[in-house]
């Protein structure tokens, strides 16, 4: 399992390891260690390296590595602008005997620079002197460009730009990823991304934001059994569907209408009157015709009974925002007793005529909106969430008790209390339709009958892959919705594997 922390998580991981008697010292030569490792095996010696140091625990790492890739008869010089040092940095510092240059010469040409200025401590814009020397290192396009645990200018928690940042074409994470190195303008500074283990312990990993990863994903789909029937595979109701917006039903039942995921039954619940429009379109999907008043479902008590005995009930894809679509999410927090997702049209419903009863629901509740649903939802602005993206997504899960997957470049997937990040996909999927088709796949998933939150985050991650293989395919432009239902079972065979 791999975790993404806050800038206050790592420090706490920081101050822990080190109450275990582990000096600070101690630490910082083993992540100098562990990243002159990783620049061993990919630079040879016969490159010039300068590493560019900050006068606090990112530049004591910077002045480690170039004491150790000294030691092993690389060319490397450190350029250290500081007029003051952290005790720790200026201990590494004396250390270091190779040539340490005070400014930026004209005539500087090194085949490598590695960005050691500042670590997860950055919180404002830097002072113009660290800027300039940020603006620097960009403009050095003829080098190989490494920075050290995240780049410097991005804000660790946030991922959002302070002032300028460096742009790497390798950064290296120190023991955990940041949040910073995903979110918002953060993932966009670096070609690559690994992380380096410097074995820091932790009190209590219960708060940390976990990477699902596709081995811890596989005990969802066991081998099925020869003695078996539909009825042991769970049954899935997806409720959508309207006269002006009648694609995002089919391609939320797509992800399931060959029942790619494993269920049993895959259910499709329309406006009666749409029906011609959907006869035959999913040949594997069964359907259910709910009243509505000229192709807009309406409410009709009698006709929602009859479908709580379903395993998963998915609400919103295309529905149309209606007081009457309301009302029937409002029915089933209050009578249904398994999986509720709500998504789209269901999510705009709440936020128009109020999010506040989702404070007393029966069912288990799950919401999926994208970074404006969500404004709506919360009464926020966009820039307003992005500035404490995991803040706010963690209140808002915890208030309603609710599972939300929080769908952007990235996904966070949180109960208030566990929180998941799933980091893989693609810009193909910055696309209409790959929210519905990720509902349709999340519906799949759910009927696992395993924990909530983690069925999510494997169905985000499914959905992230899918896109994957699907790019590895086709042009990333050219890559529809539709298309990244044909590589599910695809990415179930790795999964399996």
């Amino acid at each position: 399992m791999e975790y993404v922390l806050t800038s206050k998580q790592a420090k706490d991981s920081d101050n822990y390891t080190i109450s275990l008697g582990t000096l600070s010292l101690a630490l910082m030569e083993r992540a100098g260690k562990e990243v002159a490792k990783i620049i061993q095996k990919r630079i040879s010696k016969n490159k010039s390296i300068l590493i560019v140091v900050g006068k606090g625990g990112n530049g004591g790492d910077g002045y480690v590595i170039g004491r150790l890739l000294l030691e092993n008869g690389y060319n490397v010089s450190i350029l250290d602008i500081n007029c003051s040092h952290s005790n720790d940095c200026l201990t590494n510092k004396n250390k270091f005997k190779g040539k340490i240059y005070n400014k930026i010469s004209s005539d500087f040409e090194f085949d490598v620079i590695v960005d050691a200025i500042f670590g997860y401590g950055l919180k404002s814009i830097p002072k113009d002197e660290y800027l300039n020397l940020i603006d620097w290192i960009n403009t050095q396009t003829q080098s190989f460009i490494i920075s050290i645990d995240i780049n410097s200018g991005i804000d660790s928690n946030t991922g959002k730009v302070l002032g300028t940042a460096v742009f790497s074409d390798l950064t290296i994470a120190i023991n955990d990823y940041k949040f910073g190195h995903f979110l918002n303008e953060g993932i966009d500074f670096y070609n690559e991304l690994i992380k380096v283990n410097i074995e820091l312990k932790n009190e209590n990993y219960l708060g940390f934001a976990k990477i699902l990863e596709k081995r811890e994903i596989k005990n969802l789909f066991p081998k099925r059994k020869k003695h078996t029937n539909k009825g042991d595979y769970g049954k899935v109701m997806l409720i959508g569907g309207s006269k002006n917006l009648n694609g995002a039903i089919l391609l939320s039942a797509n992800a399931l209408s060959p029942l790619l995921l494993g269920c049993g039954y895959s259910c499709i619940g329309i406006p009666r009157s749409l029906h011609p429009l959907y006869a035959l379109k999913n040949l594997e999907n069964i359907y259910y015709f709910f009243d509505d008043n000229d192709g807009n479902i309406v409410f009709n008590e009698e006709q929602i009974k009859k479908i709580l005995h379903y395993d998963v009930i998915s609400i919103g894809m295309g529905i149309g925002v209606s007081e009457e679509v309301y009302k029937i999410i409002f029915y089933l927090l209050k009578n249904y007793s398994n999986k509720l997702l709500i998504d789209a049209d269901g999510l705009n419903s709440l936020a128009k005529y109020g999010v506040n009863i989702l404070n007393n629901h029966k069912c288990e509740v799950i919401l999926t909106p994208h970074l404006k649903e969500f404004s709506r939802l919360i009464n926020l602005s966009i820039d307003e969430i992005n500035e404490k993206y995991v803040d706010f997504a963690t209140f808002f899960a915890k208030k309603y008790n609710i599972n939300l997957v929080l769908k952007s470049n990235v996904t966070l997937i949180t109960n208030g209390n566990e929180t998941y990040l799933n980091v893989n996909g693609t810009p193909a999927l910055a696309k209409g339709g790959s929210g519905d088709v990720l509902s349709g796949i999340i519906s799949g998933v759910l009927t696992k009958e395993n924990d909530t939150l983690f069925e999510c985050a494997a169905g985000c991650y499914i959905l992230g892959r899918c896109s994957e293989l699907a790019c590895e395919k086709l042009n990333e432009n050219s890559i529809l919705a539709s298309d990244l239902t044909k590589f599910i079972s695809d990415t179930l065979n790795e999964i399996e594997k």
